[in-house]
């Protein structure tokens, strides 16, 4: 009996222990980050009629806040341009189950999961008119930086006009 008992506490232990360099393998995102523009690559947007803009012009700041708890983010993301500012906030369940919510002419959905130490965020719109169906989607992958300072963010548009990409990078402020 005694053997059983300590074979059992051993298995726990064990387990305990796989559990907490699991959880610690996630990185942890949390905080206020800043764009850093110089290090992002943003797409073109060809045959748009956007011209370049005025070198006057200042770009918006972007601030981007981050609320890690277990499995769920919460990313509230703030652009300010002058007195102007915009804030939209996503809340990620990073389990890898489909969150699905409703978005413009379709449904929205969400799947974000850890993949070792980075996290990999997809989305699939379908979005629905008259004549058909149109998908896009977009996979994001959100990296750290060994030393923690820095989140990339690399992220692909798919559409039936083709694919985007773009690299993202913030600064921990």
């Amino acid at each position: 009996m005694r053997r059983l008992q300590r074979t059992i506490g051993t298995m726990t232990l064990l387990l305990l222990g796989v559990a907490v360099v699991a959880a610690q393998a996630e990185p942890q995102f949390a905080g206020s980050w800043v764009l850093d523009r110089s290090q992002s690559q943003f797409p073109t947007h060809e045959g748009r009629g956007h011209g370049a803009p005025s070198p006057q012009a200042q770009p918006a700041q972007v601030t981007l806040m981050v609320e890690q708890h277990g499995n769920t983010l919460k990313v509230t993301r703030t652009m300010t341009m002058g007195s102007r500012e915009r804030s939209m906030t996503d809340t990620l369940v990073t389990d890898g189950s489909d969150q699905t919510h409703q978005g413009y002419r379709g449904n929205v959905v969400t799947r974000a999961a850890f993949e070792g130490d980075r996290l990999v965020v997809t989305r699939t719109h379908v979005k629905k008119d008259d004549q058909s169906d149109q998908t896009m989607s977009r996979q994001s992958i959100w990296t750290l930086s060994p030393d923690g300072r820095v989140l990339t963010i690399d992220t692909t548009f798919h559409s039936p006009r083709g694919d985007r990409a773009m690299k993202i990078v913030y600064q921990r402020s």
